[in-house]
């Protein structure tokens, strides 16, 4: 690197002598353990078509030099540019260089082209946000998984493993270096709760701009960054070249995608790269620049095979032919297009449940799982408003942007409202179509929040996640206004009792883009269907979901555990464990709480390592207090230990 730090990659070579495009994957997950078993099946892939892999260990992680102490930094894409230039000066590549990879290495490919390095021709993220602080801070709140829970405790035992040893003896004097240098990213996390240049360094919203490179985003309707495929495509410059799939997915690539359907994702990037990289005429350029899965009810499960719904191609996004049509809440629990009539003063008031959100689900997405899709939404009614449009007389697609605009007033100075659009059926449970968040107190400001003042009426706006869904005949459309999203956001602390007010001066509604005129005139995408799964190398625990709830008190919690164990094909052998525990108080929402354990053993032949990290964060009226450890030993011995306590003010959280 410019500054003389080594990173360390894996490369994978085709059978040919000749100079080859080199395609980086770019992670902090290990690339000789971990991230291997994930990625070499892709990079023999992208082998057997003509390209040289690079799996790249960002720096103070895996077996590169440096230190790591909070994600997605400034440094790591100036160290994306620079070993992006370096690969495409040495004499077996061409010159030409592209980046690919799901959520993390979506993340690198876009902020490394942000940087502009010329030897980079063009991208395909996977799965990636575009906005650091609403990835984190979803609508103003806290996400509890991600950012304070799991995520943290994998990532700290993952930077406290050691290196694959190397024949220099070089890895045991980097392990040293993580271990004295690297931080938990909880840290930076809790001492940035608002917007600022942190959360900037790992948002492309704001690099956009600066990406020259040919740019394939994949998105996954189910995924945990919905709308973000949708701004990236929307804010490219317009002579770069682009391409959009949003797909039925969790988020967990296409051609092993849940619920599905798969198709071959990795077929559709080497086209895109031989157009871009290699010069080669694939056709892909003159295809429709957009594909999405309309999507269709589904009997709302944790876990099912196969969506409902097909594939579109269009021109654009947003659709030109999707007209915005309002739908008003009404107190006796309607929603239609009549504006509410003059002289009336409607509202309706609603405790303030801090437990409401399960339905919502979404939680273990982010871990690649093939659990957590949403579920009846009736679970999350009975701390709701619930409003709902007559039964549809025919069939109706609503696709892009609804947003909700709500007058509101609250007793308390900090609270939220979320907003879910639900298709109910008929005869059976409801499913959810789109939701959002939002913090009241982040109305107008993401830097500056500002409490509301008890009792006035405010209005707020609330964009939900993108959609395209066709609601049925005869289903109604539906609206759920409450004022949490547990578990996937934090709860605030107060309780409170929040009013929507509904009439003539104060008209809160929610405006649908309508598409009438579903046919887009384009053959849909004809895509290779996924190739099948190679047999697995190890063995995974099936996913535990747990809602427990004390019947004698008020306390709700969601237990999650997952793990399993793998050998991979360059011997490496690997255990992991996820433990995750999100618990609120109806009576007490100020002390809810996440715990987190993450088990990770490996063995590179040499000798074996057992890494233990924990992370429990525990909330009160007016602050935060986390402990994150981390426990190492090798061959049975002790080898390393380290507890890190951090305590920040709550603020608006």
């Amino acid at each position: 690197m410019r500054d003389g730090v080594e990173l360390s990659a894996d490369l994978f070579y085709p059978e040919s002598d000749g100079p080859a495009p080199v395609i980086v994957k770019y992670y902090p997950y290990r690339k000789d353990d971990l991230l291997r078993g994930l990625t070499v099946d892709r990079a023999n892939y992208y082998a057997a078509h003509g390209y040289i892999t690079a799996l790249l260990d960002v720096r103070g992680t895996g077996a590169s030099a440096g230190a790591c102490d909070r994600m997605l930094r400034l440094q790591e894409w100036e160290d994306g540019y620079d070993a992006v230039e370096w690969l495409a000066a040495q004499p077996w590549c061409t010159g030409a260089v592209g980046m690919t990879g799901v959520s993390y290495g979506g993340y690198s490919a876009l902020l490394t082209a942000a940087q502009a390095p010329p030897s980079l021709k063009a991208i395909a993220p996977i799965y990636a946000g575009w906005d650091l602080y609403e990835n984190s801070h979803p609508g103003g709140m806290w996400q509890t998984s991600i950012w304070t829970g799991a995520y943290n405790a994998m990532m700290t035992a993952l930077s406290g493993a050691p290196p694959a040893a190397d024949p220099e003896g070089a890895w045991l004097a980097i392990w040293e270096e993580h271990l004295a240098a690297n931080q938990p990213w909880l840290e930076s996390w809790m001492r940035n709760p608002v917007d600022g240049p942190v959360w900037h360094e790992g948002s492309v919203r704001y690099g956009l701009e600066n990406i020259r490179a040919a740019t394939f985003i994949f998105g996954g309707w189910h995924d945990i960054f919905v709308s973000d495929p949708f701004y990236m495509y929307m804010g490219l410059r317009p002579e770069v070249p682009k391409k959009l799939m949003m797909g039925p997915y969790l988020h967990i690539a296409p051609n092993i995608g849940a619920p599905g359907e798969r198709f071959d994702h990795l077929h559709e990037i080497v086209r895109w790269f031989d157009q871009h990289l290699k010069g080669e005429d694939t056709g892909i350029a003159d295809e429709p620049p957009v594909s999405l899965w309309v999507r269709g009810y589904d009997r709302p499960q944790a876990r099912r095979e196969g969506a409902g719904g097909f594939w579109r191609s269009e021109a654009e996004w947003p659709l030109a032919r999707a007209n915005d049509e309002t739908l008003y809440l009404r107190p006796d629990g309607r929603l239609d297009g009549t504006p509410p009539p003059e002289g009336e003063e409607d509202r309706v008031s609603y405790a303030y449940d801090p437990a409401v959100g399960i339905s919502t689900m979404g939680l273990i997405t982010g871990f690649g799982a093939d659990v957590g899709l949403p579920i009846d939404q009736r679970r999350d009614a009975a701390g709701s408003v619930v409003l709902l449009g007559e039964p549809l007389e025919a069939d109706c697609e609503v696709t892009g942007f609804p947003e909700a605009t709500l007058f509101v007033s609250s007793t308390a100075e900090i609270t939220a409202f979320s907003v879910k659009l639900v298709d109910v059926h008929p005869d059976g449970p409801w499913a959810l179509v789109s939701r959002a968040i939002k913090n009241a107190a982040q109305r107008n400001s993401r830097t500056d929040p500002e409490p509301l003042v008890p009792g006035q009426v405010t209005e707020i706006t609330v964009e939900l996640e993108a959609v395209s869904y066709r609601f049925e005949a005869g289903h109604r459309i539906g609206v759920m206004v409450s004022s949490s999203d547990f578990p996937l956001v934090w709860p605030l602390p107060h309780n409170a009792v929040n009013t929507i007010h509904m009439d003539a001066d104060h008209p809160s509604r929610i405006s649908l883009p309508v598409v009438n005129r579903p046919d887009s005139g384009l053959p849909p995408p004809d895509y290779r269907p996924a190739q099948p799964l190679p047999d697995p190398l190890g063995t995974a625990e099936p996913t535990r979901w747990d809602l427990v709830e004390d019947l004698a008190g008020t306390e709700v919690s969601v237990v999650i555990s997952m793990g399993g164990d793998s050998t991979n094909d360059n011997g490496a052998r690997i255990c992991t464990r996820t433990d995750f525990k999100a618990t609120t108080d109806r009576a007490d929402p100020a002390s809810s709480s996440v715990e987190a354990g993450f088990r990770f053993d490996v063995d590179h032949g040499a000798s074996r390592t057992e890494v233990r990290s924990s992370t429990r964060v525990v909330g009160s009226s007016d602050s935060f207090q986390a402990v994150t450890a981390l426990e190492i030993r090798t061959d049975g011995m002790p080898h390393f230990s380290r507890t890190w306590h951090t305590s920040v003010p709550r603020g608006s959280l």
